[in-house]
């Protein structure tokens, strides 16, 4: 990282360019408040450049008249490049957003490479034409140009899994990181050129999101909008891409819960827990951060997590023995105080952790203001703001509950539908209680925040159920649908009256 320009450009048909305007923004690094680099500060015009390069090579580009093998040799090489990249790639994300060496190298350049893998696979194994009776079929398109907004915390993973599908399925994007959160991401697109990915395919606006990001997702040319982030943003986004007609994928926030029955074996259930809310100090939309735990085994359980979390080390994100680095700015320090002081006054109890480190706990050169102590609330009521609210820091509610029933209850009881854990001994509860939870994602005795296996390991690539499970290549896909065309199928049933049969026609 020592070594970035700088000023650090950004993408747009293929060039490196700085903003029309030549604005920039600067960049901190968290753990330190050194400055690290300038980007781009880009606005409507320099959306408006990007949206008609993508355009342009959507409509008269190659790409997406490539075949699905050729799209899927690139990914590859994406990939390959990744990986061999990947202490750069981890040295970069660390200073950039806060994250730990270990995650990175461990996580967010794996699982970045894992999406370009994952991707390609599906490129040469998806079908883009499926078959119905009398002659009928489905073609499944590219939708178009896609706007990518994504997030701070974890910039290059989650630009990687929104880029790879896309343009596996033949589509064109435009990306638009997190103004204070971009280098990884700038790094990643100049990665793709010097691949060979044609130029417009895709392009990368830096630029502060109430600017840059409204611009995108009200521009005409784009076809669908790609969004993760918080809810608050996530309505404005759907709101202003409504307003121009266009299509939204949103990935928004959670408050994920881990139960925990009364005969699991504490010791997993504390590590996956553990796993689960302290994981990049919480800042995952996915993170575990309320335990639910039936009575008989609450206060063990409290007992064994108090101690595990206490072990948890803070320092240098950028040694190998440091367990949590700091947040990714000094505010989003300030909300998990915020929450904390707010859970208490509504009657949690203070279990572990509750504020910054004191001056010289940390190295010297560390900014204590930027770090928060992992966190346990315990007497949690599951209606509290802390229980309910997505504080996006180190902060865990542990809330007791009388017995399954009142554990899934519990789990049900916020707006947030995203994921969800269950530790119990015996598989068949588990997954009764599994089966009842509104969530999109559940794990039986694991909480994985990061999946890194591959499709087509054990066997599992012939499996349509995983297919199904797996495949985000539709969600930036359109079906069209050719109806009729063809005989009738010998064998099949007469179907209903044709509409001008209704009619007397």
């Amino acid at each position: 990282m020592e070594s970035v320009a700088e000023q650090v450009p950004m993408y747009i048909g293929g060039l490196a360019v700085p903003a029309h305007d030549g604005a920039v923004l600067r960049t901190f690094e968290p753990a330190t408040r050194r400055h690290l680099a300038d980007v781009p500060s880009g606005g409507p015009e320099d959306v408006r450049r990007a949206v008609a390069a993508a355009r342009e090579a959507f409509d008269e580009g190659p790409w997406p008249r490539m075949p699905a093998r050729e799209r899927a040799r690139l990914l590859r090489a994406a990939a390959e490049r990744l990986a061999g990249e990947a202490a750069e790639f981890a040295r970069l994300e660390v200073r950039d957003n806060g994250a730990t060496l270990r995650k990175a190298r461990g996580a967010d350049v794996p699982g970045a490479a894992a999406a370009f893998e994952w991707s390609a696979w599906w490129a040469e194994h998806v079908p883009e034409r499926e078959a119905g009776g009398g002659g009928s079929y489905v073609l499944w398109r590219p939708a178009g140009v896609v706007a990518a907004i994504v997030p701070w915390n974890l910039p290059l993973l989650l630009a990687a899994w929104r880029i790879a599908p896309a343009i596996a399925a033949g589509n064109t994007c435009v990306i638009k990181p997190a103004s204070f959160a971009s280098l990884s991401v700038l790094r990643l697109v100049r990665l793709l050129h010097e691949c060979g990915l044609p130029p417009g395919v895709v392009n990368v606006v830096t630029g502060p999101g109430a600017v840059a990001g409204e611009s995108l997702v009200r521009a005409p040319g784009v076809d669908l909008v790609a969004f993760t982030g918080s809810d608050e943003t996530g309505e404005a986004v759907r709101q202003g891409a409504a307003s121009a007609g266009t299509s939204t994928r949103l990935d928004l926030g959670g408050k994920s819960p881990n139960l925990v029955l009364a005969d699991a074996d504490l010791a997993q259930a504390v590590t996956g827990v553990t796993w689960g809310a302290f994981l990049h100090n919480g800042q995952v939309c996915m993170a575990g951060t309320r335990a639910v735990v039936h009575a008989a085994v609450h206060d063990e359980f409290v007992r064994l997590l108090v101690e595990r979390v206490g072990r948890l080390r803070l320092g240098d994100p950028l040694d190998e023995a440091t367990d949590l680095g700091p947040l990714v700015s000094r505010s989003q320090a300030r909300t998990a105080r915020r929450f904390t002081e707010l859970g208490l006054s509504q009657g949690a109890q203070l279990a572990c952790g509750g504020g910054s480190p004191a001056a010289g706990e940390l190295p010297e050169g560390l900014d204590p203001a930027a770090y928060f102590r992992p966190t346990v609330l315990t007497s949690v009521g599951e209606r509290d703001a802390v229980a309910q609210e997505e504080i996006f820091g180190p902060v865990l509610s542990v809330i007791r509950a009388a017995d399954d029933e009142e554990a899934v209850r519990i789990a049900n009881g916020t707006r947030y539908r995203l994921s969800a854990g269950v530790w119990s001994a015996d598989p068949a509860r588990a997954r009764a209680v599994a089966e009842r939870l509104r969530a999109d994602r559940v794990w039986v005795n694991d909480y994985r925040l990061v999946d890194l296996e591959l499709p087509g390991r054990a066997g599992r690539g012939a499996s349509a159920v995983w297919d199904r499970l797996t495949n985000e290549l539709d969600s930036y896909r359109r079906r069209h649908t050719v109806h009729g065309g063809g005989g009738e199928e010998e064998g099949r049933p007469a179907g209903p009256p044709t509409p001008y049969a209704l009619l007397g026609g």
